[in-house]
């Protein structure tokens, strides 16, 4: 086995996972940043951003599955050996990354009003929400060559670089919002602008910052297939694992731009609750996507190397890890929620509102964990037809109209909404927990349909060897006693 495949799979899983939790720490100091700088503006102001950050949402939604997918075969074929096809595949995942960064950018520039109002904004919300939404989406394109970067380096286990890399992000972001806000040292007073403006130099420093990591001093090869014969056949794995993946991140983040719409007719109070309280439970949340991630990159490798056993225990020892976790930020939120939230706002019926919600969060945290480690697993073995298709019905025939019930029929409001989506997350969580006891993942890896299943292995061909043999000598025995027979 190549040293690359050992010193990834056999490394621990604490060693892959920090840097990634540092990495999603960095992700929420920007959320919590921007959040700040908005709230600084005002409260609508936060209000109306955060109520167009799910149609955001998509767009990372759409680059963090096609990262994962193409990071997934990416370790696979390390854990193969099958150094041949790796530079294609990255820069196959490269030129996916950056068509689908282009197309949202276009569309991002092109509907931002329409879109806010959609989401029931009016007056100065939607001109603040399409403001941000048309600057913001300028830079989009350049945030999806970054998630291919990252899903390089990835692959190969080098998790701390993209640590430093969204470090630099977070530093450029938080110093370009208080420049562009109101306008420091010289910089223009750009407002809700500044904000998204700020999110793109972030992205264009981090992205150089990557590549140069990875083509400069880890000296990583991509190259993009010599035909479109060629680009189709490399893509397909990535494909494979990314289209139906794509559906069970879209759907939540297509029922989230719903239930906002829901959340906009009871007030801006609920909404900005809603805001201030996610980015507070990001912290569970980036917590069980580092742990995921960690897992995922090993059950790759070991599956890339047919160590299936060892990928079981990865998961079982991950899910642990992860519900842990969850449970301890959740309950530290708890316990200290009021100083927490009068970082954002000092209205205490939002505090109030929002101690509720982190109450309900409890269970939804614990479903969640569930959902990410076990779904991000099943993905990266291949198997994700079946996750993302349950997800789907789950999320539109349940999730959805149970928020409308307990939120607006039943008049529970944000804490209605809250546990329909808690609930939601448990039964996907157990749904996927379910599947991978079936063991059905083992047969969905890129070597099971790209090796010749029916060519015998070398245990194989020596077996059938020494049959021969064998009965070559039981044939001689027989002649030589027939022979003596006749004399």
């Amino acid at each position: 086995m190549p040293k690359s495949s050992q010193s990834v799979a056999d490394r621990s899983l604490l060693s892959l996972t920090w840097p990634i939790f540092i990495d999603l720490f960095f992700i929420f100091m920007i959320n919590v940043a921007d959040a700040w700088f908005l709230s600084r503006i005002s409260d609508t102001a936060a209000a109306s951003v955060g109520a167009v950050m799910p149609i955001l949402g998509i767009s990372f939604a759409l680059y963090s599955t096609l990262h994962q997918g193409g990071s997934s075969v990416a370790s696979q074929r390390i854990g193969a050996g099958d150094f041949q096809k790796l530079a294609t595949t990255y820069g196959v995942l490269f030129a996916i990354l950056l068509f689908s960064g282009l197309v949202l950018t276009i569309i991002m520039l092109s509907f931002s009003p329409t879109l806010a109002h959609w989401m029931g904004l009016t007056d100065d919300m939607a001109a603040m929400a399409s403001i941000y939404l048309t600057t913001i989406g300028m830079g989009t394109w350049i945030l999806a060559i970054r998630f291919a970067a990252a899903g390089v380096l990835t692959s190969q286990g080098k998790t701390h670089w993209n640590m430093w890399s969204t470090f630099v992000m977070t530093i450029v972001n938080i110093l370009f919002n208080y420049l562009l806000i109101d306008g420091k040292h010289g910089f223009p007073d750009m407002g809700v602008q500044g904000v998204a403006l700020a999110s793109v130099i972030a992205w264009i420093v981090s992205l150089c910052f990557t590549l140069v990591i990875i083509k400069k001093h880890l000296k990583i090869k991509i190259a993009l297939p010599k035909s479109w014969q060629l680009f189709k056949k490399d893509s397909a794995p990535i494909f494979k694992i990314a289209l139906p993946s794509v559906l069970d991140p879209m759907s939540w983040q297509l029922t989230q731009i719903l239930m906002t719409v829901m959340i906009v007719t009871m007030g801006e109070l609920a909404l900005a609750t809603r805001i201030y309280s996610f980015n507070l439970l990001f912290t569970a949340i980036l917590y069980g996507f580092a742990v995921s991630s960690g897992v995922q990159i090993k059950v790759a490798h070991y599956i890339g190397a047919k160590r299936f056993d060892d990928a079981h225990k990865q998961l079982m020892l991950g899910l642990k890890l992860g519900l842990a976790g969850a449970m301890f930020f959740v309950f530290t939120l708890l316990a200290f929620s009021d100083q927490l939230f009068a970082v954002f706002t000092s209205n205490t019926d939002i505090w109030a509102l929002g101690k509720l919600i982190l109450f309900v969060a409890i269970l939804g945290e614990f479903g969640r964990s569930i959902n990410l480690i076990v779904g991000s697993s099943l993905r990266a073995s291949g198997d994700a037809r079946f996750i993302s298709m349950f997800g789907f019905m789950i999320m539109w025939f349940f999730a959805l109209p149970l928020a409308w019930l307990l939120g607006l029929h039943f008049a529970y409001g944000l804490v209605g909404i809250w546990l329909a989506t808690s609930i939601d997350e448990c039964i996907r969580g157990a749904i996927a927990l379910k599947r991978w006891n079936s063991g059905i993942w083992r047969s969905k890896g890129v070597y099971v349909e790209e090796v010749p299943v029916l060519e015998p292995s070398l245990n194989e061909r020596i077996d059938c060897q020494e049959a021969n043999d064998c009965i070559d000598v039981f044939n001689q025995d027989i002649v030589e006693s027939e022979s003596k027979a006749k004399t």
